[in-house]
């Protein structure tokens, strides 16, 4: 399945009508996440990401005017626009830490997503389909309009006949980078996003 049809299916699925956040749930949601000790490289990791509308209100409430990505100058000339808008380019740390999307909070959590420089979560990384669920239902409660209902994306996992139409869904012959870039792509794709 190629990105834009996998969009398509995502925006058919899941196209509904943008709905009012849930702070509550969508902190529940980051408090569930496992611990992970970070060792501050990985700031080169740090690219554009598509958010949902309640994380972006919540960055911009701090005073930080999100942009999707941003370009930065290369070293020996060039630019490349690879640059996280909340990425302080002088410290190399993040600007929104307290505030930064699931899809940074998921990094390094999952194997698909592993840190490379060697930070491991608590327990052991979580399978591909827990993060894409931890994605899922943090744009649902973040209110964006891409996203399955979590009992929906739940029964779909849990049931074998209606597993078949989640695997198409999450087209388990990607990877779960590509998975993000269709969440991703599909909510850029989405007006009022």
């Amino acid at each position: 399945m190629e990105l834009d049809d996998a969009v398509a299916l995502v925006t058919e699925l899941a196209g509904g009508p943008v709905r009012a956040p849930n702070p509550k749930k969508l902190d529940e949601l980051y408090r569930s996440l496992p611990r992970m000790k970070c060792i501050g490289e990985c700031a080169s990791a740090c690219g554009p990401v598509r958010l949902s509308p309640l994380e972006r209100r919540r960055i911009e409430a701090r005073g930080h005017q999100w942009v999707e990505g941003r370009t930065i100058p290369l070293a020996g000339g060039g630019s490349a626009n690879t640059a996280c808008s909340a990425l302080d380019l002088s410290r190399l740390v993040c600007q929104v830490y307290e505030d930064r999307p699931m899809v940074c909070r998921i990094w390094g959590l999952i194997e698909a997503l592993a840190c490379p420089w060697g930070c491991r979560p608590e327990g052991g990384f979580l399978d591909d389909i827990d993060g894409l669920r931890l994605m899922n239902s943090a744009l649902w409660y973040g209110g964006a309009a891409v996203a399955l209902e979590p009992e929906l994306y739940e029964r779909l996992v849990a049931d074998p006949q209606k597993r078949a139409v989640l695997l198409e869904f999450l087209d388990r012959d990607r990877p779960v980078r590509v998975e993000a870039a269709v969440f991703q792509a599909t909510i850029a794709r989405r007006p009022g996003l």
